[in-house]
């Protein structure tokens, strides 16, 4: 596969990828949110409606605007 390359330890085992960001940009990206999705998904989590009342009680945003 081009683009991509493998850094190996003293015993020829890879230990880190270099990947070229302008043939596999999109691919790593959504390898990264897969992996920020995993990480995640034990949190406690709250419905929409109440975190947008949330943000508003809070004055992060202006419910005029939504």
């Amino acid at each position: 596969m081009t683009g991509i390359r493998y850094i190996t330890n003293e015993k020829g085992q890879k230990t880190d990828l270099i990947i070229n960001l302008k043939e596999h940009g999109q691919i790593v990206e959504d390898l990264l949110d897969a992996l920020l999705i995993e990480e995640r998904k034990s949190e406690d989590s709250i419905p929409f409606d109440e975190f947008v009342s949330q943000l508003i009680t809070e004055g992060k945003i202006d419910e005029r605007n939504l």
